[in-house]
């Protein structure tokens, strides 16, 4: 991808509503979901608690991501979720650059905090699909109604190049212990551009980065759930598409979403809970890991690539943020990971520091 403006972004940004996470009759109930509030229990944390970072949302947040980095080290996680980005590390065709994701990888073995890397063609943050713009230019990367490693198998083959030399580099690294393949690959939502991958296709990057593993390494696929309550005609698909292959398997957990823009808010109902709840059971039927990759932890308003002109949000605060990794540790759920922590330093640069103190307590709970 070629550089652009923070201003030519925020004029591309397509508008991500709570219309792609719900079906259009239970948006129209919106008005009566924000009433719905997650049940208030004890403050308690996960036995591995951690956050992504993402150099990208700093860019967006004209932040410099080696200071913000470098502090958000020092908050105490267990574990951090890295993103390798294919714009970043594939300028060219034939140019390959690994220097940020070197320093990251560098700055969290110094912190002992545990790495998860994201990688293949979707990682985490907007625009969701991260080519280079060498990519875009000769092939097919619009949306559809097929997966798109199907509509455009020479971009399936240059992810698979991607993805086998992005391990082949890194799997030596001592603070990488998990590889996830891909970010939420199965789901089709506005935020990604309509565009969503095969299981066929995922499996394939899993077998191949499987067969690559380092020591005690495993592999992470992550799934959203649909507010305000599960649309199991998609997410349970998705789920079992994961069962069969991961190590461990991540939701993408928010509990305040805009409805369009309309004011009002969706937040879940109970069958969303009780749906976490019953994949947290398989999972451990399974052996397999239950994790939040995402648990909100940053503000989701209606158009804005990153809600900063307010000093505070309704999506997101830093009590419902602890509300919400209470009620997940108490489901089960032995990782959460939080979304947000550019966010957090963002506010903490402004000497507002009810984020940062907040977080810095959970940490040590």
């Amino acid at each position: 991808m070629s550089c652009m403006t923070r201003r030519t972004f925020a004029r591309r940004l397509s508008l991500f509503t709570a219309s792609s996470l719900c079906s259009p009759h239970l948006a129209q109930a919106a008005p009566h979901l924000s009433r719905r509030i997650m049940h208030p229990i004890a403050p308690q944390r996960p036995p591995h608690l951690g956050t992504t970072f993402s150099q990208l949302q700093c860019y967006y947040m004209e932040l410099d991501s080696r200071k913000a980095f470098s502090e958000i080290c020092k908050l105490g996680f267990d574990r951090i979720r890295l993103c390798a980005y294919w714009h970043e590390l594939q300028p060219q065709q034939n140019e390959w650059n690994f220097s940020t994701l070197d320093w990251l990888l560098d700055r969290c073995h110094h912190h002992k905090i545990e790495v998860v890397l994201a990688i293949g063609m979707k990682v985490p943050r907007w625009p969701e699909f991260h080519f280079p713009q060498w990519v875009s230019d000769r092939y097919e990367t619009g949306s559809g109604n097929e997966p798109l490693d199907r509509r455009s198998p020479a971009v399936a083959d240059l992810s698979l190049q991607l993805v086998e030399t992005v391990v082949d580099r890194l799997r030596f690294a001592p603070a990488i212990r998990y590889w996830q393949v891909e970010n939420e690959p199965f789901t089709q939502l506005e935020i990604a551009g309509g565009r969503f991958l095969s299981p066929e296709f995922v499996w394939q990057e899993v077998e191949l980065v499987r067969s690559r593993l380092w020591q005690t390494q495993k592999i992470l696929l992550t799934n959203a759930i649909h507010l305000p309550q599960p649309k199991l005609e998609e997410d349970e698909p998705a789920f079992q598409a994961s069962l069969t292959t991961a190590d461990a398997i991540g939701f993408n957990v928010y509990t305040k979403v805009p409805n369009g823009n309309s004011g009002a808010y969706l937040e879940p109902l109970e069958s969303f809970w009780q749906q976490l709840k019953q994949w947290q059971r398989k999972l451990k039927n399974h052996q397999i890991e239950p994790w939040i990759a995402e648990a909100q932890a940053e503000p989701w308003e209606p158009q804005k690539l990153v809600a900063m002109d307010k000093a505070e949000y309704p999506s997101a605060t830093p009590k419902r943020m602890q509300n919400l990794v209470s009620q997940l540790t108490a489901i089960g759920y032995d990782t959460v990971l939080l979304w947000g922590c550019e966010y957090w330093y963002w506010q903490h640069l402004q000497r507002r520091n009810l984020w940062w103190h907040t977080i810095q307590k959970l940490i040590q709970a």
